[in-house]
C-alpha cells in the first residue's frame, strides 16, 4: 500500500527545503508551505529560476508565534520573531497575492546574498504561494524509474522535484492513474487529484548548489513523450483538512 516517505516543505518559496515528520494540510494547502516568498527591486517574485543559489539557504519557521530563521551556507543565522511593514502586492502565476514586507536584517542578508535587492514578503494568508495548484505529490517508483533512463547522468534525489508528498509503496507512476480522484493520507486529510505536473528548468538544478546540472525535462519527456511539458508526478487540492505524517497510509 502507498504510504508517505517524506515531506518536503520550503517556508520561504524557492529556498532550501525542510523535511518535518508532520504538517497540517490545511484548505488551501500546507499551512507551514511557501509562507513566505522573496520579491526584486521591481517587486517581482524572486525564484530559483532566477537565481538557483537560492536553494542553498535554509529557513526554519513556526507560525505560532511567527518566528524565522535563514541559515545560510557560509554558517551565519538571521533569527528571530517576525514584524511585518508596508504592504506588498506579488503577481504570482496571475494572481495577486497580498502580503507585508518583513522587517529587520533578513532582506538585508538576502540581498548581500544574492547580490542584488531583495525584500522578505509573508502572504497574508498560507496556502497563496504556489505555481499552478497548491500541493504536489511523486512516488519513489517514479524518480527510480526516471534515474534508470539512458542518460541518466546524476542519481535523482527527490528535492529536485520538491514534492510536498513523496510516496513509497506505488508502482511507476501510479500516481498518474489517480488523475481525477481522491486520496486520503493519513486518518484524516483528503486530496483531489486534478493535473498532471509540469517540469520546469528549476529541476535541472543541482538540489544542493543550485546550479544546473541535467537537462530533466527533455530526459523525462525521453521516455514520457507529450507535445507540451514534461509532466512527472500530479497536483492535488484540498478536499478535507487534516495531518498528514511520515508514515501515514495513502489510499485512493
Amino acid at each position: 500500500m502507498p504510504f508517505v516517505k517524506a515531506i518536503h516543505i520550503a517556508p520561504v518559496k524557492s529556498l532550501g527545503l525542510a523535511q518535518p515528520s508532520t504538517v497540517h494540510v490545511g484548505p488551501r494547502g500546507i499551512v507551514e508551505d511557501r509562507r513566505l516568498h522573496l520579491v526584486n527591486e521591481r517587486g517581482r517574485l524572486l525564484t530559483q529560476r532566477e537565481e538557483g543559489r537560492l536553494v542553498q539557504v535554509k529557513a526554519e519557521y513556526r507560525a505560532d508565534p511567527e518566528w524565522l530563521c535563514l541559515q545560510f551556507p557560509d554558517g551565519a543565522t538571521v533569527e528571530g520573531p517576525l514584524a511585518l511593514g508596508e504592504t506588498v502586492i506579488t503577481r504570482i502565476w496571475g494572481r495577486q497575492v497580498a502580503g507585508h514586507a518583513v522587517t529587520g536584517d533578513w532582506s538585508r542578508a538576502l540581498s548581500d546574498f544574492c547580490q542584488q535587492p531583495v525584500r522578505l514578503v509573508r502572504s497574508d494568508q498560507p496556502g497563496q504561494c504556489y505555481d499552478e495548484f497548491p500541493i504536489s505529490l511523486l512516488s519513489q517508483a517514479s524518480l527510480q524509474a526516471l534515474g534508470r533512463q539512458p542518460g541518466a547522468t546524476v542519481i535523482f534525489d527527490s528535492r529536485r522535484f520538491r514534492p510536498n508528498f513523496l510516496l513509497d509503496g506505488c508502482e511507476v507512476h501510479e500516481e498518474d492513474t489517480w488523475l481525477g480522484g481522491a486520496v486520503q493520507m493519513g486518518e484524516r486529510a483528503r486530496l483531489r487529484v486534478v493535473a498532471p505536473d509540469p517540469r520546469c528548468a528549476i529541476t535541472t538544478h543541482n538540489p544542493e548548489t543550485g546550479e544546473g546540472d541535467v537537462d530533466t525535462p527533455s530526459l523525462i519527456k525521453s521516455y514520457r513523450p507529450s507535445a507540451g511539458a514534461a509532466y512527472f508526478g500530479v497536483y492535488a487540492l484540498v478536499e478535507r483538512p487534516g495531518p498528514v505524517s511520515v508514515g501515514d497510509a495513502v489510499t485512493a
